[in-house]
């Protein structure tokens, strides 16, 4: 019973960090059609998002880059998130969330 339940825990793990890295292409890859390059901007960054559920792309997103500190570049980015999010009118079906952290992708558990 023991093995089964590890199993079955490290299938959902895997499941979810699948999810994450599309979530993170995608994320990078709509950034790149406003010839906005992520990974190559200044460290002290962070990249947030709001996809509406069954969606393949974020409808809002928000950056930031070259801050002094890595809490502020996140606040600023989901602020960014935020306000894309009212300026199409995207009341709740989304929730803004980090995506990038640095170039490191944020897994959510």
């Amino acid at each position: 019973m023991f093995k089964f339940f590890l199993i079955f825990n490290f299938l959902i793990l895997i499941t979810t960090t699948h999810g994450s890295e599309e979530n993170g292409k995608n994320f990078i890859r709509q950034l790149s059609k406003w010839n906005i390059d992520f990974l190559k901007l200044d460290n002290f960054k962070a990249g947030a998002g709001c996809m509406i559920p069954n969606s393949q792309e974020y409808n809002a997103l928000g950056l930031s880059y070259n801050l002094a500190d890595i809490e502020y570049a996140k606040k600023i980015a989901l602020q960014g998130c935020e306000q894309m999010k009212k300026k199409n009118k995207i009341l709740t079906e989304c929730k803004c969330e980090i995506i990038y952290v640095n170039n490191n992708l944020v897994i959510k558990e």
